[in-house]
């Protein structure tokens, strides 16, 4: 048995659990959804290791081969998920657009604050005494910008 044999020769379950531990922790030090894809290969083919006796070249192939499949059928969840992420719902101040609030501190030289529900708002628009009813039209740096309703 030459050294390269011996070296892979302890591929069994216990080393590819320990290494799809290792890579998981991997995802966690460094996130972005590609190393896990690797971690649950390897904790695939140990599993499988543990139930069928497996040749160290097939729990390598099959590694590679559940790795590429598992990172394929990943990206495009992912993908897919980051793409419904991306529209305006997800911005809190774009969300509130429509809504009508009342004037909280005068709105005095274009800028004042307005009360929507709970929460005190920084925002944008014509000169207007507190008490006024105000539409919300839209967002910029933070502040609502705002018209009289």
């Amino acid at each position: 048995m030459g050294l390269f044999e011996t070296a892979v020769g302890f591929l069994g379950p216990w080393t590819w659990w320990i290494l799809g531990i290792l890579l998981a922790m991997v995802e966690i030090m460094a996130p972005g959804a590609f190393f896990i894809w690797f971690a649950i290969a390897a904790l695939l083919v140990g599993t499988l290791a543990m139930l069928v006796t497996l040749s160290w070249q097939v729990s390598l192939v099959l590694f590679v081969v559940l790795s590429l499949i598992l990172a394929v059928v990943g990206r495009r969840f992912y993908g897919r998920a980051a793409h419904e992420s991306d529209d305006k719902t997800n911005d809190r101040l774009a969300r509130q657009v429509g809504r009508v609030a009342v004037v909280d501190t005068a709105i005095v030289g274009g800028t004042g604050h307005i009360r929507l529900d709970d929460t005190v708002w920084r925002a944008e628009g014509p000169e207007l005494p507190a008490g006024a009813t105000v539409r919300i039209v839209g967002s910029r740096d933070g502040r609502f910008i705002v018209e009289a309703a």
